[in-house]
């Protein structure tokens, strides 16, 4: 009976212990296959979509630029052009030197700006210049007076601030100086290009060498200093002799004459809203220099100065 007891024992034993390892797979493997499961069906984050890397390089953006030419002038003209030698980025056009006030006892200190106590625009010298004009030019701005409205002492005003009639252009070559700010100045690019565009379209129809045509360090031309897209659209042929001539070169400056400088300043303040509002006129004044306050009060009192003076 015993023994009996004892196998029975060891049988029971037997049966229990292949239950506990049946139960051990049964946990172990639906842990695994879930693990197997979940490799197989988990899904794959798609690869990001690779950006293409922004145009940077002065080659880059030359061929843009050609291209994007190309669609309003012949591909051979623009790539005549910008292949040649003279084309250049022109970093010196960033590099403003602050003007400086020369005395009288031959010394000299910072410029402080239009109303300068001893260089300003407001100086004898300086408002002299201005007689000057008038007197010399008063049929033709008598003229652009009756046919626009723009008063002679707000054009010498004008043509004062931006070059004292003449005396200072710009010294940089226009060309160069909108491709370097297109290559250079990604938030103006726009702006260059279309600037590019009517530069490009002015020295065909007047036959300029390209290269020669100097301005301000942002590509201002002539007595009046207009931007091309302005000279293109805004400029008139005062004197009625066939062309736009803003006297832009140099060496050809005293032999230039005023009439179309006059004319274009008038046509573009009537363009731009001048009126007999003051209000009116600020904006369009304001409009010329691209910003308001101190240019636009400076045009205002050479004028006033002027009246003054020649009332007087």
């Amino acid at each position: 009976m015993k023994k009996l007891t004892l196998i029975v024992s060891i049988i029971m034993a037997f049966i229990l212990a292949q239950i506990d390892q049946s139960r051990v797979f049964s946990h172990e493997r639906p842990a695994q296959s879930k693990i197997i499961k979940n490799k197989n069906t988990a899904k794959k984050k798609p690869a990001p979509k690779r950006r293409p890397a922004p145009i940077s390089s002065e080659e880059q953006l030359k061929k843009l630029l050609i291209a994007k030419l190309s669609r309003i002038f012949p591909k051979e003209e623009v790539s005549k052009i910008f292949s040649d030698e003279r084309m250049r980025v022109d970093r010196s056009i960033f590099q403003i030197k602050p003007p400086e006030c020369k005395l009288t006892d031959e010394t000299s200190r910072p410029h402080t700006g239009y109303f300068d106590p001893d260089c300003g625009i407001l100086i004898p010298k300086s408002l002299q210049r201005g007689m000057d004009f008038i007197v010399k030019h008063q049929e033709t701005l008598d003229d652009a007076y009756e046919k626009y409205g723009v008063e002679p002492e707000v054009i010498a005003g004008i043509l004062r601030v931006e070059t004292n009639f003449g005396s200072y252009l710009g010294k940089h070559s226009v060309l160069t100086t909108l491709y370097t700010r297109y290559i250079l100045t990604p938030a103006r690019r726009n702006m260059a290009l279309e600037q590019i565009d009517f530069f490009l379209r002015l020295a065909k129809t007047n036959g300029w060498d390209p290269f020669a045509v100097q301005g301000s360090s942002w590509g201002a031309v002539g007595l009046p200093q207009f931007m091309p897209f302005s000279y293109w659209h805004f400029a008139v042929d005062g004197d009625n002799d066939g062309k736009v001539d803003l006297c832009w070169d140099k060496e050809k400056i005293e032999e230039c004459g005023r009439a179309d400088a006059i004319y274009s300043v008038a046509n573009y303040l009537a363009e731009h809203g001048w009126s007999d509002k003051v209000q009116d006129q600020r904006k369009a004044i304001a409009s010329y220099y691209g910003t308001g306050g101190a240019y636009v009060n400076a045009v205002f009192a050479y004028a006033r100065a002027l009246k003054n003076l020649m009332s007087s």
